[in-house]
């Protein structure tokens, strides 16, 4: 059971010999592992290999993520391999599967038939839509049936931040399902901290010690300062 403000932090760069401190970080709540980031740096036996750290306990829940090349990703392999990788995640214990919204319905039904959850996530690295785009974009992840959907696009002025930030409520109340969405960029780090307000599951923050994942991103201890101090309570620790 995550907590109210739950934190994820991104995990790219980290080396084999420090994945099991990172599991159980004491700054984050659950940890997204970029397994496309780990991939690009060790071959694909290391990669398999050190997914059997997931069996140790206790740790965080874990987010697994390949994201492809073509939506922002490091990944350039087959989509047969990518999804291999990640079907290997959900055997080795990974709670939760990223996967992007354009993945095929036949892929994604193969994902939701496992014992993890499906994320369903886009990201619009230029602009943000108009309000109804958003709306509609929100309406047609959210028909695909997965756990949650994460909508994230790129703020180019403060306007921006609140149409994204309208889904999570909307997702909520219209069409029952849980919305991350926040923006990308220096116009959109704040929306990063008052997503959890109106009912995101989670942030995304940086690991102490590991590489900045997305432009924006706020330190796990950034974080959970900025929180009490918008907060004023002593219930986010």
């Amino acid at each position: 059971m995550l907590p109210k403000f739950a934190l994820c932090g991104c995990v790219t760069d980290v080396s084999v010999g420090k994945l099991r401190h990172v599991l159980h970080h004491p700054e984050v709540d659950l940890l997204e592992w970029r397994l496309d980031v780990f991939f690009r740096r060790y071959a694909l036996n290391e990669t398999l290999d050190a997914l059997r750290v997931l069996s140790t306990f206790p740790r965080h829940p874990i987010l697994a993520t390949n994201r492809p090349k073509a939506e922002g990703g490091l990944f350039e392999g087959t989509e047969e391999l990518r999804f291999e990788i990640l079907h290997k995640a959900i055997d080795a214990g990974a709670e939760w599967i990223d996967l992007e919204d354009q993945v095929a319905d036949g892929a994604l039904q193969a994902f939701r038939s496992r014992n993890a959850r499906v994320l369903l996530s886009h990201h619009d690295v230029v602009a943000t839509p108009d309000r109804s785009s958003l709306q509609r974009l929100a309406e047609t992840m959210a028909r695909r049936s997965p756990h949650a959907i994460k909508i994230v696009t790129y703020a180019r002025n403060p306007e921006d931040n609140l149409r994204v930030l309208e889904l999570i409520p909307f997702g909520q109340q219209e069409l029952g399902i849980d919305v991350l969405a926040f923006c990308m960029g220096p116009q959109g780090r704040w929306s990063r901290a008052v997503c959890l307000f109106l009912g995101s599951p989670w942030t995304y923050v940086q690991v102490p010690e590991l590489s900045l994942a997305a432009e924006g991103q706020f330190t796990a201890p950034e974080m959970r300062t900025l929180l009490k101090e918008l907060a004023c309570s002593d219930l986010i620790v």
